[in-house]
């Protein structure tokens, strides 16, 4: 194997790897957590238990 193909399919790889990574951060799945951690500066005041048991619950 050449320099020139090993450079070919190196860039492929990374190339798969870098469509894999959008889909997974623009994922419907995704979109919730992504969305707690936008708003987790605007989150000052501290949870109750109740609070935390409900997100945790949501969560899963």
């Amino acid at each position: 194997m050449g320099f020139a193909t090993v450079h070919s399919v190196l860039t492929v790889i990374l190339f798969v790897g870098f469509v894999a990574l959008v889909i997974w951060a623009y994922g419907k799945k995704r979109k919730k957590d992504f969305d707690e951690a936008a708003n987790l500066v605007f989150d000052d005041e501290p949870e109750s238990k109740e609070q935390k048991t409900k997100r945790e619950s949501d969560h899963e």
